[in-house]
């Protein structure tokens, strides 16, 4: 037998013990939500509960393998849950059964990102009437925000795909023939389980079995269901009404894939005799963290407001570093992850967060040269990024016309263009006595190379009228950024924004250098930094990496110590999330996911002045609404106690430790700068 009463704590056991009919388990960070949920299931089954009568939903794999055998360690035996893993998968389960209600068989094929995205490309050549239309890729992603968020095809372009608005006709055109195709070939995509399961649940029959089957069902993760998974859920529980939802609304980061925070917060509206529970106390980092995050997450209106409570007392105040610009950033958190380390930190203990990929560029950098191993999560690191390679193949191109492997990458990337006709031009261009010759070249090919081969010289002809062998190199990239270049990653991309800030941000990098050779030599270096020795790492030597990541992989996670970067105006809350519904309280939720995932060191910094988002940046607004006794703000927001000098138009902050003066302009951000 389990004792309960002696390996949970209050706000737990009384979940355990009352948790009969709807119930919102509000579990803030670190609470101990997994152990709760586990701890549930184990005593149904001790109460006698069949395994079959509870469904237990997850959002991975992972996460309900993990789930079951914690239940299978409590209970001592190996007694299977049969209902159990992620809406996918208990969606895939029933369909196998009962698919031909909907006009399937039950041996129907479930297609994979890649299929989906070939079959739509199919439908695309039957409808596409300009050259300009959006990939197959992006279609797709079009067509799975719609179903997941239970929009209209318009309504989605016109809100989240904005650019592709002229087209919405004939994209949903597509979108019907990409429905009839499946449909004849006996095909579902990842979405279509959770349609059809949907579509299953509105058969009275259907619906009255599985609902009745699932006398208790639990769900994680709450906070990031859609419309659809939420609707499902409400249906497979209405005959016992024995829903356990766990989650926090204050951790709801993922509108993007079509998440509704709407599901956690009006629970009550859908369920009115709903009972409530709060998970406050957070086994995982010190008082003066949890109280940051407090104050931080408190500044959202639309949330069930809970304050966390530490089990770990003596710790420390959290940091905030204004610095220069991104570099002197960078250098500075270098310098201090080295700090750590010599004090005994591992570096898998130390993570480096922040909002947008492109915020690591300077950072990352940084590392190379500190000769400091890292780990990237969220996306691939800055020099290995696809849009980043091509561009740099343009300029390898630029600098060295025989460039054969620079060659290959940007050919193949045009429509019409194979090896064959690839080779064919590298060939000839090998025998070319000046890069102006190019044009000609498009002679020698057939109509749809021919066709591949103008586009590349749209985006190369732009490069060349740059191209002033004494100019910098960041006027190069600058121009790709602004060539036909930029039309590819609109239609090949659904995040085409962020990858145009990434080059942006190489763009400053390149400008740091004299010429266009020193910027390729430098970015062949820094990528291929680390490559060789970490083929020879052994495992546990891996592990010991640094975690560079974004806060929305990181979610989940927890360090020893963590930097968050570039909480700076316009960067972080991004530009963006003043002009989407409740964009800025959903910007406030991923500080707070940040904040959250330190355990002892909590370290925030921000540049004063950036190329990438403007002449100055300055603090975020998240940052002004802090209470400032709950951080070590070091620098300029206690100013008052410290010395400035002005002179040149503009106000030299000399700080009081060993560290490089800040400049800042007229007009940056200062706090009551007037009183000075």
């Amino acid at each position: 037998m389990i004792n309960f009463e002696q390996e949970l704590n209050e706000e737990q056991l009384a979940v355990i013990k009352n948790g009969d009919g709807p119930c919102l388990v509000l579990a803030g960070a670190g609470s101990g939500k997994t152990r709760t949920i586990t701890y549930r299931v184990a005593y149904l089954l001790e109460k006698g509960i069949p395994p079959e009568n509870i469904l237990l939903v997850t959002f991975t794999n992972r996460a309900a393998h993990e789930m079951i055998e914690r239940v299978q360690t409590l209970t001592g035996t190996e007694l299977p849950l049969p209902w159990s893993g992620t809406f996918h998968h208990i969606a895939n389960k029933i369909l196998r059964q009962y698919s031909t209600h909907l006009g399937y068989k039950n041996s129907f094929t479930v297609l994979d990102a890649d299929d989906s995205q070939a079959l739509i490309k199919l439908c695309i050549k039957e409808f596409k009437t300009t050259d300009r239309f959006p990939s197959a890729k992006v279609v797709n992603a079009i067509i799975s925000f719609s179903r997941n968020s239970q929009k209209d095809i318009e309504t989605t372009i016109e809100e989240k795909f904005s650019a592709w608005w002229h087209l919405s006709r004939t994209i949903r055109d597509v979108y019907s023939r990409y429905e009839q195709k499946k449909k004849e070939g006996n095909v579902m995509d990842f979405d279509d389980l959770l349609i059809n399961l949907g579509l299953l649940l509105n058969i009275p029959a259907i619906q009255e079995k599985f609902s009745n089957q699932f006398r208790y069902i639990l769900v994680d993760e709450y906070q990031d269901t859609n419309k659809l998974q939420a609707s499902i859920i409400n249906s497979l529980a209405k005959i016992h009404r024995n829903i356990l939802v766990v989650g926090d609304d204050a951790q709801s980061i993922y509108s993007f894939r079509a998440a509704d925070i709407k599901n956690i917060l009006n629970f009550e509206e859908k369920y009115p005799e709903a009972k409530i529970f709060r998970l406050e106390t957070n086994y995982r980092s010190h008082q003066e963290i949890l109280s940051l995050a407090n104050d931080v997450i408190s500044n959202n209106r639309h949330q069930y407001p809970k304050q966390l409570k530490a089990i770990k007392i003596d710790g420390i105040k959290p940091n905030l570093y204004p610095k220069n610009d991104q570099s002197d950033e960078a250098e500075f958190i270098v310098k201090q992850i080295k700090d750590l380390i010599e004090k005994g930190t591992d570096a898998h203990q130390i993570a480096i967060l922040f909002r947008a990929a492109h915020h690591s560029q300077m950072l990352e950098m940084e590392l190379a040269k500190a000769g400091i191993l890292y780990d990237y999560r969220g996306g691939l690191r800055f020099f290995d990024r696809a849009h980043i390679k091509d561009v740099l193949s343009y300029l390898r191109i630029l600098n060295n016309l025989a460039d054969t492997a620079a060659w290959l990458r940007v050919l193949l990337r045009e429509e019409g263009i194979g090896p064959t006709a690839a080779n064919k031009i590298i060939t000839a261009v090998q025998k070319l006595e000046k890069i102006e010759d190019l044009k000609q070249l498009g002679e020698i090919l057939g109509g749809k190379a021919q066709l591949g081969f103008n586009n590349f010289l749209k985006i190369f002809e732009v490069l060349l009228e740059a191209y002033i062998p004494e100019n910098n190199p960041g006027d190069l990239v600058d121009a790709i950024v602004n060539s036909r270049y930029s039309d590819y990653l609109a239609t090949e991309y659904t995040d085409s924004e962020e990858r145009k800030k990434d080059l942006e941000q190489m763009a400053i990098f390149a400008a740091k250098h004299q010429n266009l050779t020193g910027f390729l030599t430098e970015a062949s270096l820094q990528e291929s930094f680390a490559k060789p020795a970490a083929i020879n790492l052994k495992p546990a030597e891996q592990q010991k990496r640094l975690v560079l990541s974004t806060i929305h992989q990181a979610k989940g996670l927890e360090w020893e110590a963590v930097f968050i970067i570039n909480v700076a105006n316009d960067a972080f809350p991004n530009s963006r999330s003043a002009s989407e519904p409740n964009g800025l309280e959903e910007e406030r939720r991923l500080l707070y996911v940040a904040i959250t995932r330190a355990k002892k060191h909590l370290t925030l910094t921000y540049p004063m002045s950036t190329e990438s988002w403007g002449a100055t940046a300055g603090p975020s607004i998240f940052l002004t609404e802090i209470n400032q006794d709950l951080i070590d703000d070091h620098h300029l927001l206690s100013y008052k106690s410290t010395v400035f000098d002005r002179s040149d138009n503009e106000i030299q902050y000399i700080p009081e430790e060993d560290d490089r003066p800040i400049k800042i302009k007229p007009g940056s951000f200062l706090r009551d700068l007037d009183d000075l």
